[in-house]
């Protein structure tokens, strides 16, 4: 009999994580709109104010990875939980961009504390041979997160009303917090000694490494897909976040089982082809319709990395070091963001947001050259004969 995977537990994390990534989609779709109109700065404002959390998202991935290793998940998800109220509700009085980017940096760390506990906590309680499909789940649950909040953000909006967004965005994140409080503590009795090192494990390298080629166009993507999507004439660029992230739905939940079915490595390859040729879609046909058509295979690509990364790198180590594990690849999918942001918005200043597309389309074909060397997950390699 297959082991069981929706347990009460899994139900309450996957809806705490539905309700924080829904926030997230919400400030994708409102900051930088609130940045460019209402501060008045261009590409260069948006690339700082989106990739300010990454900065310190990056750090506390890993913090907060080996923090949960030795002290449990539960303190990451209400802490973190906690100060993302906090900052959403600052944010709703109206700073300028050196407040909105110190209130970001403070909620990049809150962030990535909270969504490593949840992640975390899902891998503690799946069972060993479905821990991909887990993954898949709880990140079908952020995406979807992703993609009802830009709908949301944008009719609560309308023209001007950013603090009422904000004000929603900490509604929704203090109802998540009040959801994972309920649980128990999830992490195991390590049969090993926790490491005392701050530093990430090294069986998350390579998978971090492949996670930040895949994703950097996601930063890029996030930052500066409502705008770009305006200027072709799409009078509510919320769609097009919406349609990413059901696009990236549909794949988690109908193909939630291809990084245990396929292995890690072959699900990967799929996925940079599929990122590549998405954003060459989106960066080389100048219209809706590339637009559009860009965005679903770019959402192919993207709901197969990170569940397929994850799984590499927990492979790859041991139980008591899964908290940093997570943790790293985390790490990975903030600088992506973070660097596609910034370094995609540099290239945008000179050649356009199609520019800045095509540049993220080749920096993702490059992850089949990192991925090479990787070995299939399980196969062993042949020893050599006895002479």
């Amino acid at each position: 009999m297959e082991p069981r995977l929706l347990t009460a537990s899994f139900v309450r994390l996957w809806i705490a994580t539905l309700g924080a990534f829904a926030t997230f989609g919400m400030v994708v779709l409102a900051l930088p709109l609130y940045v460019k109109d209402e501060l008045g700065y261009g590409s260069i404002g948006v690339g700082l104010a989106m990739g300010a959390a990454s900065l310190t998202s990056v750090v506390f991935s890993m913090v907060s990875g080996r923090f949960g290793d030795r002290h449990g998940r539960r303190p990451l998800l209400i802490s973190g939980g906690i100060v993302m109220v906090a900052c959403y509700l600052a944010l709703a009085f109206e700073p300028g961009l050196g407040g909105v980017v110190a209130i970001r940096l403070v909620a990049g760390a809150a962030e990535a504390t909270f969504v490593v506990g949840a992640y975390t906590a899902v891998m503690d309680i799946a069972p060993e041979e479905r821990r991909g499909e887990a993954v898949s789940l709880v990140t079908l649950a952020s995406y979807l997160g992703l993609t009802m909040g830009p709908v949301a953000g944008d009719l609560i909006r309308g023209s001007d009303r950013y603090p009422q967004v904000w004000i929603v965005t900490a509604a929704l994140v203090l109802a998540a917090t009040v959801v994972v409080a309920t649980l128990h503590e999830t992490r195991p009795e390590p049969e090993e000694s926790v490491s005392r090192s701050w530093l990430p494990p090294r069986g998350a390298l390579r998978p971090g490494l492949l996670v930040l080629v895949g994703l950097l166009g996601f930063g890029g993507f996030v930052a500066f897909a409502a705008i770009y999507a305006r200027d072709l004439g799409i009078g509510h660029p919320g769609l097009v976040f919406a349609l990413f992230g059901g696009v990236i739905s549909l794949v988690r939940f109908f193909g939630r089982r291809l990084p245990d079915a396929l292995g890690a490595r072959r699900t990967l390859e799929l996925s940079f082809l599929c990122l590549a040729a998405g954003l060459a879609m989106v960066g080389g046909w100048h219209s809706t319709t590339g637009l559009l058509l860009g965005t679903v295979v770019f959402g192919v690509g993207q709901a197969m990395t990170y569940p397929s990364a994850v799984l590499l790198a927990v492979e790859a180590t041991s139980a008591a070091e899964r908290s940093a594990v997570v943790g790293s690849v985390g790490a990975a999918v903030d600088v992506a963001l973070g660097l596609g942001a910034l370094t995609l918005g540099g290239v945008a200043k000179f050649w356009g947001y199609n520019g800045a597309f095509l540049v993220a389309s080749a920096v993702a074909l490059s992850g089949l050259v990192v991925l090479r060397p990787v070995r299939p997950a399980g196969r062993i390699p042949l020893e050599e004969p006895a002479p």
